[in-house]
């Protein structure tokens, strides 16, 4: 895989800022926007698949009275970005460590995940075809 340039980079993570933005306030269409149509996102240790923005927002739609009571940060770090070898768009791979905040300052973090995604160009910018998401555990040993 190739690597990319520093405005590439720079672009990749404005992108990330901007749809972990939409997330976090909620803004569930939004965010599904940020994917492309048929878009996925695989859930690999609750082995659930979304296919499609439709799917997509109808899973975070359902999700949303879990969150309504708190506020949402997601902590995105580690960024690792390349090239797809098509050319056509960017693997990247990071980190992500979610913390809920209840209307006493109270913080509850979540478990931290291991995510890449699969982003590609389209007219207006970029958006996620892929994102595959594996909540962190232990090796076994």
């Amino acid at each position: 895989m190739a690597k990319v340039d520093a405005d590439q980079y720079v672009d990749i993570m404005r992108f990330y800022a901007h749809q972990m933005s939409l997330l976090d306030a909620q803004d569930v269409t939004g965010y599904v926007g940020t994917f492309t149509e048929d878009g996925v996102t695989h859930h690999v240790h609750r082995g659930e698949k979304l296919e499609g923005s439709a799917a997509i927002l109808a899973h975070a739609t359902k999700a949303l009275p879990h969150y309504r009571t708190v506020v949402v940060r997601h902590w995105n770090d580690h960024y690792l970005v390349d090239e797809t070898e098509d050319g056509e768009g960017f693997t990247v791979s990071y980190g992500s460590l979610v913390t809920l905040t209840d209307g006493d300052g109270r913080v509850r973090f979540e478990s931290t995940f291991a995510v890449t995604d699969v982003l590609v160009l389209v007219d207006d910018g970029l958006r996620v075809r892929s994102r595959t998401i594996v909540r962190d555990r232990p090796a076994e040993r």
